[in-house]
Parts: C-alpha cells; sequence; structure tokens
C-alpha cells in the first residue's frame, strides 16, 4: 500500500525508537497530498515533537477496523502550517506491507494481570498470550479459585512500554495443567479491534528490538 491510498477512515500509530526506548503516539489523518499524509500533530508530555533528530527511526501502522493493518518500516514527519493551522506530515520512500490478521497467531506477552469470574474476587494471573480471537492465562495452583469450562473470564493487564490497558473478556473453551500452574484459554466474547492494532505494534516493536540486537552484534 502506498500513503496516497490512505483515508481519514484509517487509524494511525507511530512508534519513535532509538537505542534506549521506544514510544508508541496514535493521531489523526487530516487529509493526504502528493503522496504525504496530513495528521494532527504528535504531542508528548504536553509538546508537540520535532523529529529533525538523526537519533532516531520513525515507523508507522495504519489500519481500519476488522482489517489487516500496514506497516512502514520507516518514515520521515516534518512540521508545515497550512491556514494557520500545524500539521505533522509524514512521508517515506517504502510502502506499506501487510500485517496479516490471522486468528492462529498467537502473541507472547509474559505480562501479569488480574483475572475475575462472574461475581467473584480477583486473582493474579500470568498473561501468556493473546491473539485477535482470545488470549491464555496461567494461575499458581496454590491460589483457591475454582474454574470450569464456560466460565467468563475479564482479564486485565498492563503493558507499560505501551502505556495501554486492556479489560478483556473471554469464555473458557480450555484447561490444562503444568507442574505449577493452571492454563486457561479463553475464546473472547465480542472483537477488539485494539487487539489487532496492539498485536502488530507488539510485532515491530520485536522487530525493532531484534534489529538493533544484529546490529550492536
Amino acid at each position: 500500500m502506498e500513503i496516497y491510498e490512505l483515508t481519514t477512515a484509517h487509524k494511525m500509530s507511530i512508534t519513535i525508537s532509538n537505542a534506549r526506548t521506544n514510544i508508541s503516539l496514535n493521531s489523526n489523518i487530516a487529509f493526504v497530498e502528493d503522496n504525504k499524509l496530513y495528521v494532527e500533530p504528535f504531542v508528548y508530555e504536553g509538546a508537540i515533537l520535532n523529529f529533525d533528530s538523526a537519533n532516531v527511526t520513525i515507523s508507522m501502522i495504519a489500519y481500519q477496523e476488522e482489517k489487516s493493518p500496514y506497516l512502514w518500516q520507516v518514515v520521515h514527519i516534518e512540521k508545515e502550517i497550512r491556514d494557520n493551522t500545524p500539521y505533522h506530515v509524514i512521508s517515506s520512500n517504502l510502502s506499506g506491507v501487510k500485517i496479516n490478521r490471522r486468528e492462529n497467531f498467537r502473541l507472547f506477552l509474559g505480562i501479569e494481570g488480574t483475572a475475575t469470574l462472574m461475581g467473584g474476587r480477583p486473582f493474579e494471573v500470568l498473561v501468556k498470550d493473546i491473539s485477535s480471537s482470545g488470549f491464555a492465562v496461567l494461575v499458581d495452583m496454590t491460589q483457591p479459585i475454582s474454574v470450569h469450562k464456560n466460565d467468563i473470564m475479564q482479564l486485565e493487564f498492563v503493558d507499560k512500554s505501551f502505556e495501554e490497558d486492556f479489560v478483556l473478556n473471554g469464555r473458557v473453551v480450555r484447561m490444562d495443567k503444568t507442574d505449577k500452574y493452571l492454563l486457561y484459554g479463553c475464546r473472547l466474547v465480542a472483537e477488539n479491534p485494539a487487539i489487532d492494532k496492539y498485536i502488530a505494534n507488539k510485532q515491530l516493536e520485536n522487530r525493532v528490538n531484534s534489529a538493533k540486537k544484529n546490529n550492536n552484534q
């Protein structure tokens, strides 16, 4: 996909990366002109960002609900004022690459979270993985809880690297036992487009971190 094919119906985010950290930010598309994307200015900690630094790499993801997202691995951003309105203008020498949206693709997380069964008390879990259709959690066997198939489980977790928190509701469809943990696999009771975007951003973060690791070797 080319930038000129995007419309205001698309949602988008960028990931700014340097040697130490990654920051993801969202914005709204105002209009497209000459294969350049004009978006509302990116703001971080109350200030409009300046992208003049040569020490960062910027990538972009654009998507529409219920459709596969597209990834631009490198984009360039400049400031521009039109009719007294400030914009960030995004361009790229690369085409956007489609990130396949597969129900069976599971993203490993390993993030601590909290789960609740209908009418019960919260209990600690380890979020093993998520996908566009569900999630799996690990529960320490020593916790005094009783879970059955078809129970509705509400999962809450925070990904601090993206400053995003999630509340997901799933129906328990699978139960397994390991040496120390009980594993519960849940299917989402409703589609959540934010999960697809989150998975795409995490994939991008993993690629960026892998590239940094290879460059340092």
